[in-house]
């Protein structure tokens, strides 16, 4: 049966050009959106979204530098009119331990998932309240925002911030009508967890830990984020919803 939740919706995506944020644009279209998709491998995205103009607005937009992510939701603004839902999705991940890690390290890992998801929700919630939307917000958080495990310390902390972050943007928004949530993916098979799952040792010891014996799919997380994005989720902010596969149970 096909599901059109976002019918008339104009979304945004973050981190659009691989991952669960390809996903995740490809689903909302799939759905009915017209996407503004927002990533600084713009190469990428026009191989991935070629000939979809009509449905994707391509932008090329780095999170860390809050003038580039002005730029890039004024641009969205200019081309759409309006941004009903905001899916904050891009992240890096560094892999140090504590005492190796350098302050280049840690400070990259911050700007990109936790200062980089603050300046886009900030700019599409300042808009979305002077135009009177009662939109949604998805961010992207992690299951290591709620355990940890050796060698990322910095994107555990990234990601615990969102948490934190998703709740109290929550708050302030609710009078608004805007509903924010998180999504919280365990290891899925993106880019970024190929430093996991490459890794014998830490693929054995992972896949020992995930209750259903497997890796996420990046279609799994987008359709968690999709959930919370949509009406379906009218009465739920606030949240962050783990897509692990169990491995929170431990």
């Amino acid at each position: 049966m096909e599901i059109r939740r976002y019918d008339d919706k104009i979304a945004v995506v973050t981190g659009a050009a691989n991952g669960i944020g390809l996903s995740m644009v490809k689903r909302l279209v799939e759905e009915g959106a017209r996407v503004a998709a927002l990533d600084i491998d713009t190469e990428t995205m026009e191989k991935e979204y070629a000939g979809q103009e009509e449905d994707i607005f391509k932008v090329y937009c780095d999170v860390s530098e809050k003038k580039s992510v002005d730029e890039a939701i004024a641009k969205v603004l200019g081309h759409y009119g309006r941004i009903d839902v905001l899916f904050s999705n891009a992240g890096i991940i560094g892999r140090q331990s504590l005492l190796d890690t350098t302050e280049e390290t840690w400070r990259k890992v911050i700007d990109i998932n936790l200062n980089g998801m603050f300046f886009v929700n900030q700019a599409v919630l300042r808009s979305m309240v002077e135009k009177g939307i009662k939109g949604a917000v998805v961010n992207t958080s992690s299951i290591a925002s709620a355990t940890v495990s050796t060698n990322t310390g910095a994107y555990s902390a990234s990601k615990g911030g969102v948490t934190q972050f998703t709740k109290w943007a929550a708050l302030e928004m609710a009078p608004h009508g805007i509903r924010v949530n998180a999504i919280g993916p365990g290891t899925s098979v993106t880019r970024i967890t190929e430093g996991t799952r490459f890794n014998p040792e830490r693929n054995e010891k992972f896949l020992r830990n995930i209750p259903m014996g497997r890796y996420g799919e990046p279609e799994e997380a987008a359709a968690a984020a999709l959930y919370l994005g949509s009406e379906d989720a009218s009465y739920i902010t606030g949240v962050t919803l783990l897509e692990d596969g169990g491995f929170s149970l431990f």
